[in-house]
């Protein structure tokens, strides 16, 4: 109840404010990626995207790579709140060794921009300028934290080491969940009135759309009629692939006939491609098993849309955006309903343990044999979906941003 205190207070502080001073601001975000798919990567292009159609007044300044002032000015498209500057070095221009050395000279090129600029907002935690005194910082969550493989060893040493000092020194926290928000104040309760949780959304391009499966043949899928399950996301266990795999082994041979799987993601780490791949050399069914990779927006709103079901079945997220993404196509979902999964699904998605195989294959079942299920699912998801607006997050956002510039 406290936190919904604290957002309501919020929504009346930033009422208060515009009703005194409706000034515009210069913010400033540092843009590196603008080349294929992770939740930050999105988070940052379609939050900075509807803040400007929103909240066009203000001057959004975008900082990145001396070489690649081009590519994200494509990247986000002409606007007039925009402004592009390419100040920042190619920390791998020298190779891994000398990365530390580069992300240092970076930190200091943006911590002297941050001086220049009414609000610097870090939406990845290891891109925040220790020292500066008007950021603030998105939380997406708290994995490195935990005592598991699933983040990479520089990811563990810089949440152990750093976050703590930079959610001391940020004005504000924005969450993208509230069970990320209630992670943060278990693990750093000093700072709970910082926090504020912003949930994201799905593009506006993820919608229901008549789509035509003949485009499964550029992928080398044989049949592009039979049905299939899909999956988009990360390779790496903690995505819980292989427990997807299993479930799909102990259906009944006669429904395993009728599926294939199709799963679209990325592989960061070589360890997590091989556990991947043993993983499907392991299944003794032998169905037709796709991995897709760089799939470009229009054909992953066109997979979601012919999919016969999204399966998801993470063991940890800090908000799950392809549930949401596959609801707004009108794709019946399967995922876990522990960590943010179950907020984010809500009653609009079947929900299993992802460590118990048995209710998950129960589940899965459920959802190909049952049509009922499937319709009811389809038509909650797509209402689900609708709660979630980048709009709101923006506004959310903006909020702060004018709250901890008062400050």
């Amino acid at each position: 109840m406290a936190h919904r205190k604290q957002e309501k207070q919020l929504h009346q502080d930033f009422i208060e404010l515009n009703q005194m001073e409706q000034r515009t601001m210069n913010i400033t975000y540092d843009v590196i990626k603008t080349a294929g798919y992770s939740g930050n990567l999105t988070y940052t292009k379609d939050l900075i995207s509807a803040l400007a159609l929103h909240f066009p007044d203000n001057r959004y300044r975008l900082l990145t790579q001396l070489n690649k002032k081009k590519d994200v000015a494509a990247f986000f498209g002409k606007n007039n709140s925009f402004e592009y500057r390419n100040i920042l070095l190619n920390d791998r221009m020298l190779g891994e060794k000398n990365r530390p050395y580069f992300q240092a000279i970076n930190l200091s090129v943006l911590r002297k921009a941050a001086r220049h600029t009414d609000m610097y907002h870090a939406t990845n935690p290891s891109h925040f300028p220790e020292g500066i005194k008007n950021g603030v910082v998105t939380l997406h969550d708290l994995i490195a934290l935990l005592p598991e493989s699933w983040a990479a060893d520089d990811s563990k040493t810089f949440y152990h080491k750093k976050i703590s000092n930079i959610l001391q020194q940020a004005k504000l926290v924005f969450t993208v969940s509230e069970f990320t928000r209630s992670d943060a104040l278990h693990y750093f309760p000093n700072y709970a009135d910082k926090y504020v949780a912003t949930p994201l959304a799905a593009n506006p391009a993820f919608r229901q759309i008549s789509s035509n499966r003949s485009f499964l043949l550029r992928y080398g899928v044989a049949d592009p009629l039979k049905p299939y399950l899909l999956y988009v996301g990360e390779i790496q266990p903690r995505k819980n692939i292989e427990g997807m795999l299993r479930a799909f082994e102990n259906l009944p041979p006669a429904l395993q006939k009728e599926l294939q799987i199709i799963i679209v993601g990325h592989a960061k780490r070589q360890e997590n491609l091989s556990l991947f791949h043993k993983a499907l050399n392991g299944m003794k069914s032998r169905a037709p098993v796709y991995h897709l990779r760089n799939v470009p927006l229009p054909d992953l709103v066109q997979l979601y849309n012919a999919a016969h079901a999204f399966v998801y079945l993470s063991f940890y997220e800090g908000f799950g955006l392809p549930v949401i993404e596959a609801m707004s196509c009108g794709c019946p979902v399967l995922t876990s309903r522990t960590t943010s999964l179950g907020e984010v699904a809500a009653d609009a998605a079947l929900t299993a343990n992802p460590r118990n195989h048995e209710e998950i294959t129960d589940a899965l079942k459920q959802l190909l044999d049952d049509n009922e299920t499937r319709t009811k699912l389809i038509e909650k998801g797509l209402l689900r979906a609708q709660e979630f607006s980048w709009k709101k997050t923006a506004t959310k956002t903006m909020e702060g941003y004018r709250l901890a510039s008062s400050v």
